[in-house]
């Protein structure tokens, strides 16, 4: 976004800087017609560093009553107020009623976050803000041809959506009556409830969102009540889990008991995945129909995951419907892993059968998803319906579903898997690759945002301070002064009828030369007109680190 909208506003700076040469010629040939606000002095005697240069304060400033075509297109706009200051009425009537009516609506980040009696900010509770977060860039804005239109400066639309709900996922905390903090975990909110089923009987796993002291990351805390590990040292079992690391797995972290419930609970720390939920809640109760693409890219992640954990020696032991994530962009996680381990529900364990039943547990997967629709069942006489594939899937799937299923062999290999898979990994593959360049594409785009967000900053600290430990016109005085003439030249132009410019390319671009210290000269000019500066972004650009180094100077006063 920056670079190329750097190229665009060339020609704007350029233009102004070509204007600011022909009125000062005029100034120095002597030509009586021309504007008052232009005689002040030349660029030779009037410097960017010079000490000397004091306009006169704001408040005895007079707007000229003259000013000529020439300077119309660089008129500043009157002198800025705070929208706290003068709201207008019918906005904040309009606001109450729920709508603005063709007003800008000004909306919090989230309309539920309000500052707690300690003055915190507290955490958002409701849903993401729809109508704040989603509004789409318009495509055009009357631009010319030749300039591109916002969006394509912006992130993927669909995937600032996905993003924007992460985040809030992430952020958000629920009401609850859990604790304030668990071990080293606060802000506690309850995600969702499955059963994990052991050798005999199921087990009711809480999933808890909460945030990390130490980090202040979010975490997924897994919690079993009433129930401790098998041994002192069942514990230890989950330090394998952690150097175990797949892209379709939720890492495992620690695990702890605690008494913080107020009864005996195991917890295992996961990582969190922001708005994905099991496959029972999303595929199997919600009776959802999919397509046999989804399942092969679904049997592919499983597949891919059990390797990463057999060639470590380990086995999931608990794989289901109820311990598999699916995220909104159809990403697959192994969750729960470690639980067995540490709660020894298999007994003495047979590495090579538990690894065995990882496998077969893939086709029990497909067949509590296929067994949603009605079409996937045959009646077999005297016996209970079958789940078996439908006339819609290809021969390839039937084989696979009845491979994972022992119908074929009694003994499952991931290589067969792979085989039977085909060209379907490579399909597999490809997508991957073009979600990395999508997100890689969509990262430069937004690659300078940092960088120009520092600059602002810097600036905003510098321009109209009105300290009372510091000297009230320090702010528009010298170097500092320059700098917020700089401002008004970014963020306050107007056009020759007198409407504002919003034009981001101007602003990114004069950013962005600001920031590299370009030596390409740009005409300032104060707001009632009197004084006119010459200067380069590379004097400007030193004005803004020198008045930035003396403001943060830990011995000034």
């Amino acid at each position: 976004m920056s670079s190329s909208s750097t190229g665009q506003c060339h020609s704007t700076a350029a233009a102004a800087h070509s204007a600011s040469e022909s009125l000062i010629t005029a100034d120095n040939s002597g030509n009586k017609a021309q504007s008052p606000a232009l005689r002040a002095q030349t660029p030779v005697k009037l410097r960017a560093s010079s000490p000397a240069f004091k306009p006169s304060p704001i408040k005895n400033r007079k707007p000229s009553s003259v000013a000529s075509a020439s300077t119309s297109q660089l008129r500043l706009a009157p002198a800025f107020t705070p929208r706290q200051q003068s709201r207008p009425r019918q906005l904040d009537e309009q606001r109450a009623e729920g709508g603005t009516k063709g007003h800008a609506q000004v909306l919090p980040v989230f309309e539920s976050m309000s500052v707690g009696s300690d003055g915190c900010v507290e955490r958002p509770t409701g849903p993401v803000n729809e109508e704040f977060f989603m509004k789409t860039l318009p495509a055009h804005t009357g631009q010319p041809p030749y300039m591109l239109p916002a969006n394509h400066f912006a992130i993927d639309e669909q995937l600032r959506r996905v993003l924007v709900r992460e985040t809030h996922a992430m952020s958000s905390v629920g009401e609850s009556a859990l604790p304030a903090q668990v071990h080293s975990y606060h802000s506690l909110s309850p995600q969702e409830t499955v059963d994990v089923f052991g050798a005999s009987f199921p087990i009711r796993q809480h999933q808890i969102k909460a945030q990390s002291i130490a980090d202040g990351r979010c975490y997924s805390l897994h919690r079993i009540t009433g129930t401790q590990p098998a041994s002192k040292s069942a514990l230890g079992a989950i330090d394998k889990w952690k150097a175990v690391q797949s892209p379709s797995i939720a890492q495992v972290y620690e695990a702890f008991t605690t008494r913080a419930f107020g009864d005996n609970s195991l917890v295992i720390v996961h990582e969190l995945k922001p708005l994905a939920a099991s496959l029972k809640s999303q595929l199997v109760d919600a009776r959802a129909q999919v397509s046999e693409a989804f399942l092969w890219s679904l049997v592919l992640q499983l597949i891919s995951a059990l390797r990463t954990v057999h060639s470590a020696g380990l086995a999931v032991q608990t794989l289901s419907v109820s311990t598999i994530l699916l995220s909104p962009t159809n990403r697959v996680y192994l969750n729960s892993c470690g639980l067995a381990d540490v709660l020894a529900l298999h007994g003495s364990l047979n590495m090579d059968a538990a690894q065995q039943g990882d496998l077969q547990a893939v086709g029990h997967v497909l067949s509590a998803i296929l067994g949603t629709n009605a079409e996937n069942y045959i009646a077999v006489q005297g016996q209970a319906p079958v789940v078996v594939p439908g006339a819609g899937f290809s021969p390839d799937f039937k084989e696979l579903f009845g491979y994972l299923n022992h119908r074929l062999t009694p003994v499952v290999a991931i290589d067969d898997i792979l085989r039977l898979a085909g060209s379907r990994v490579f399909v597999e593959l490809d997508a991957a690759r073009r979600e990395s360049d999508l997100l890689c594409d969509n990262l430069r785009l937004e690659l300078s945002n940092g960088r120009l967000v520092r600059l602002l900053c810097k600036m905003n600290f510098i321009t109209e301070r009105a300290d009372s430990v510091m000297d009230p016109e320090w702010a528009e005085t010298g170097d500092r002064y320059l700098i917020k003439l700089f401002r008004d030249y970014v963020f306050h132009l107007v056009n020759e009828a007198g409407k504002p410019v919003a034009s981001m390319a101007h602003v990114v671009g004069n950013l962005n030369k600001l920031d590299a210290g370009s030596p390409e000269k740009v005409m300032l000019m104060s707001r009632d007109e009197k004084s006119c500066l010459v200067v380069s972004y590379e004097e400007v650009k030193r004005c803004v680190e020198e008045a930035y180094q003396e403001l943060v100077a830990p011995t000034r006063r």
